[in-house]
């Protein structure tokens, strides 16, 4: 998918309720850290997503930022505390 920068299923959750992908998945992946607001997904569905933790076994935990990709557009290329 043009743009997406994380695969993911974002129907999945881990235990805590937040999705979830791998590094492997990260289309650049010295770019996934706590706090990195990232356009993941898959061609059925995207999501601009916060980066909530990073695992050493390199799972990504995130939270769906409610609105619409185009709403939350500007938020991309961004990293929150």
């Amino acid at each position: 998918m043009e743009g997406l920068e994380l695969i993911a299923d974002l129907n999945d959750q881990d235990d805590d309720g937040l999705g979830w992908s791998t590094l492997a998945d990260a289309a650049t992946p010295d770019r996934v850290s706590r706090g990195a607001m990232l356009l993941a997904g898959n061609s059925q569905a995207q999501a601009v997503v916060r980066v909530v933790a990073v695992d050493d076994d390199g799972q990504i935990h995130f939270a769906i930022l409610p609105g619409s990709v185009a709403k939350n557009r500007h938020l991309l290329d961004r990293t929150v505390a």
